[in-house]
C-alpha cells in the first residue's frame, strides 16, 4: 500500500479519536491486503456518526463526497486516487425471505456478521495505536489463507439470495470452492428457487456484476454448474470469446447473438436502460434483417459481428449506397419508397450491388 494512502487512513483515525468514533478499514480492503493484493477502494466501518470524518476529508484533502442519506454512507473521492466508501456500523435484519434489510445502528461486530461471506468479515483498525490492527471474529483469516468461500450463518441465503450470485463471483475471481456445509446449503437454495423470490432489477443487477468481472466466462461456468444461469434467461448461451469484450454492452451484444431466434427476448427481458442494450439490438437487427444497414454501423457492432462470423464479406456491412433522397430523385415516394430501398438493401447484402452506379440501376429496373 502507498506510504501515501496509509498516511491518510492514519489521519482519519487521529481525526476519529478526537471527534469520539471508532474506525475500521473493512471488507474487500482487508480482505486483499491479506492476500498480498492492493486496492485504492477502501470500505470505512465506523462506529459512530460519520458525518465529522466526511468533513475532515473534504477541507483536509480537498476531498469530493457524495452523501447516501437512505443507506446512511458517504463515497469520498480524493485527488490522489484513494477512494473511500464510509458507513456506520450497522445491524440488519430481514422481514422475510428477500426483502431489503431494515438497518439500525450498531457496532463493529453486529456490522461484520450481517457480511455475505467470511472472506469478507475482516476488519483493520485505523485508529492510533492500533493501525491495522485485525479484528477477526468469524475466523476470516482462515478462509483466506485456506481459500475458500463461507457463508457467517446458515440462513444467509434465504435472508438475501443476491448472495447466491455473489458466492460465484468470488469463488470465480479467487479460484476457491465453496466450503462444504455453504454448498449445501447454497444447492437447497437454488432448489427451492429462492432467487425467485427476488425483483427482476435485482437479479439482472447480479448478473451484471458477473459480466464486470474480468473472468466473465469462468463465472457464467460456475453460475451454470449451479443452476443460477437459469434465473437470469433460461438455457443461456456462452462461450469463452466473452472475455474478449471488456464492456458490459458489449458482453450483451455478444450474448444477445448466441440467443439465435430468442437474442431479441434475451435482450428485452433484461429490462436494461435503453443505452445498455442499443448495441444488442444494432447487432440483431443486422443478423435478422439480412440487409445492408440503413446507416453505418458502430465500431463495437461490426467487431462483434466480424467475430460472430469472421468471414462475413465486407459489403454486408457498408451502410446503403442510395439514400432515400436519392431514391426520391429517381421518382419513388410512399410506400413505393419504402419498399424499393427494403429490396435495394438485400440485394446489397447478397452482393448484388457492389457500387452506387449499380444501386441506380437497380432502382431504376424496378419502376
Amino acid at each position: 500500500m502507498k506510504k501515501e494512502y496509509r498516511l491518510i487512513l492514519a489521519e482519519i483515525g487521529q481525526e476519529a479519536l478526537r471527534v469520539g468514533v471508532r474506525a475500521w478499514a473493512v471488507g474487500g480492503f482487508a480482505r486483499d491486503r491479506f492476500i498480498g493484493k492492493d486496492t485504492k477502494d477502501i470500505d470505512i466501518c465506523v462506529e459512530g456518526d460519520i458525518r465529522a470524518l466526511i468533513d475532515f476529508c473534504v477541507k483536509k484533502y480537498g476531498a469530493q463526497a457524495i452523501y447516501f442519506k437512505s443507506f446512511g454512507t458517504a463515497r469520498v473521492d480524493l485527488a490522489c486516487g484513494l477512494k473511500l466508501d464510509f458507513v456506520r456500523c450497522r445491524a440488519e435484519v430481514y422481514a422475510k425471505p428477500a426483502a431489503l434489510p431494515q438497518v439500525s445502528p450498531s457496532d463493529l461486530k453486529e456490522d461484520l456478521m450481517r457480511r455475505d461471506f467470511t472472506c469478507n468479515a475482516l476488519a483493520l483498525s485505523i485508529m492510533p495505536g492500533e493501525f491495522f490492527k485485525e479484528y477477526d471474529l468469524f475466523n476470516s483469516r482462515e478462509a483466506i489463507s485456506k481459500g475458500y468461500i463461507e457463508i457467517l450463518h446458515d440462513k444467509s441465503f434465504l435472508d438475501d439470495p443476491t448472495r447466491l450470485f455473489r458466492a460465484v463471483r468470488f469463488a470465480a475471481r479467487f479460484g476457491w470452492p465453496l466450503g462444504k456445509n455453504t454448498e449445501k446449503l447454497f444447492k437447497k437454495a437454488v432448489r427451492e428457487k429462492r432467487v425467485s423470490l427476488l425483483s427482476r432489477q435485482r437479479i439482472v443487477n447480479e448478473f451484471v456484476k458477473m459480466l464486470r468481472e474480468k473472468d466473465s466466462y469462468k463465472t457464467l461456468i460456475l453460475a451454470d454448474k449451479y443452476g443460477l444461469l437459469d434465473f437470469v434467461f433460461k438455457n443461456l448461451k456462452y462461450n469463452a470469446k466473452l472475455d474478449i469484450f471488456k464492456s458490459v454492452e458489449e458482453k450483451l451484444a455478444w450474448l444477445s447473438l448466441m440467443q439465435g431466434e430468442r437474442g431479441a427476448d434475451f435482450a428485452a427481458s433484461l429490462l436494461l436502460p435503453k443505452e445498455t442494450t442499443a448495441l444488442c439490438f444494432e447487432v440483431l437487427k443486422w443478423r435478422e434483417e439480412k440487409s445492408a444497414p440503413a446507416k453505418a454501423l458502430s465500431k463495437k457492432a461490426v467487431k462483434i459481428i466480424k467475430l460472430y462470423k469472421p468471414a462475413v464479406e465486407p459489403f454486408k456491412l457498408r451502410p446503403l449506397l442510395l439514400k432515400a433522397g436519392e431514391a426520391v430523385q429517381l421518382g419513388f415516394k410512399g410506400a413505393a419508397l419504402g419498399a424499393a430501398l427494403k429490396k435495394l438493401a438485400k440485394a446489397q447484402y447478397r452482393g448484388e450491388i457492389k457500387n452506387k452506379k449499380a444501386a441506380v440501376s437497380f432502382l431504376k429496373s424496378l419502376k
